[in-house]
């Protein structure tokens, strides 16, 4: 995701210090370009099978697998990243993610999609945070881990909305990367490999 906006939007305005971290980021960003990608491709090479549906610290219920596939289904179909907001509960470091929001898209393409509708539509308490789908590969492998932007954008999030935030990336039909805070991180599986026919 990309944190672009209008005047408008308090929140990315950038005004002083968050130009300063814009700017350093981008340029930090572009540094690690070619590492990021090795890492990667790296990832996802050496990735052991992913945990299954509600056997991990992330864990989806049948209310949210189904929106979820629907989500990767139409970033694929369209060849551009969507985002939906994530809503559930915490419970002991344990997160249950039982409903999703589709956002409509902006500014999207096959690799970046505006930030602004996430930011403001996928507010904390109501909303844990954001998911959104890779589809956008390294040498024909997925790209399973948060961007530099991306994690731009859930640094903005966390500040805008006073919580540690949830956060997952879809890079298959099946397979995501979710994170909760800084502590707590893992690859999973969202929907039942048995029952997906949509490619990666």
């Amino acid at each position: 995701m990309r944190a672009g906006g209008t005047g408008g939007d308090r929140a990315l305005r950038c005004p002083g210090r968050t130009i300063i971290r814009a700017a350093v980021i981008v340029l930090a960003g572009a540094a690690a370009l070619g590492s990021t990608a090795a890492r990667a491709r790296a990832q996802a090479g050496a990735a052991t099978p992913s945990d299954p549906v509600g056997d991990s610290a992330f864990r989806f219920s049948a209310e949210a697998r189904g929106p979820l596939h629907d989500l990767w289904a139409t970033s694929l179909a369209v060849k551009q990243e969507r985002v939906a907001c994530l809503g559930g509960y915490i419970d002991h470091d344990v997160v249950h993610i039982t409903r999703i929001e589709v956002l409509a898209p902006s500014r999207a393409d096959s690799a970046n999609i505006s930030a602004i509708a996430s930011l403001r539509e996928c507010s904390a308490p109501g909303w844990l945070g954001t998911v959104h789908t890779h589809i956008a590969k390294f040498h024909g492998l997925p790209y399973t881990i948060f961007s530099a932007p991306d994690r731009y954008v859930m640094t903005l999030w966390r500040e805008r909305w006073k919580a540690r935030g949830v956060f997952c990336i879809l890079y298959s039909d099946v397979d995501a990367t979710c994170e909760l805070g800084n502590a707590v991180s893992g690859h999973v599986q969202y929907e039942d490999a048995k029952r997906t026919d949509v490619g990666s």
